[in-house]
């Protein structure tokens, strides 16, 4: 099905998790279906520095309106699957990474040989 995209963006200065609300109204091109799809940020400390991940989620409503109302009800558990996802990930890329050695020898030239700890393990 094709959608025309409208945006929609609710600056709330009171509310202190969602300040800027950001929906977006699917309209299908033969005026039958509506979709509100919530669109938000979540920032998260990575080895890399603060990252910004974008988070969409679908928001049950009739109206525009309705769908700024639900916003927070919809936004808080997809931003607490995808935080848990990314910390998940983030652990077990720090899991690999100390068990790893990288050789003296080739350290300086940047051609490291690496011997991971996992591969030398009889289970």
């Amino acid at each position: 099905m094709i959608y025309q995209k409208e945006e929609f963006v609710e600056d709330e200065t009171g509310d202190s998790d969602f300040p800027i609300k950001m929906v977006d109204r699917l309209q299908s091109r033969d005026g039958q279906a509506t979709r509100f799809i919530g669109r938000a940020t979540l920032n998260m400390r990575t080895p890399m520095g603060i990252q910004q991940f974008p988070i969409s989620f679908e928001i049950e409503a009739d109206s525009v309106e309705e769908a700024f109302d639900a916003y927070s009800e919809a936004a808080q558990p997809r931003i607490e699957e995808v935080r848990e996802r990314l910390r998940e990930q983030l652990e077990e890329l720090r899991r690999q990474q100390e068990s790893q050695i990288v050789t003296p020898d080739r350290a300086q030239t940047g051609q490291a040989d690496i011997i991971n700890f996992d591969d030398l393990r009889n289970d």
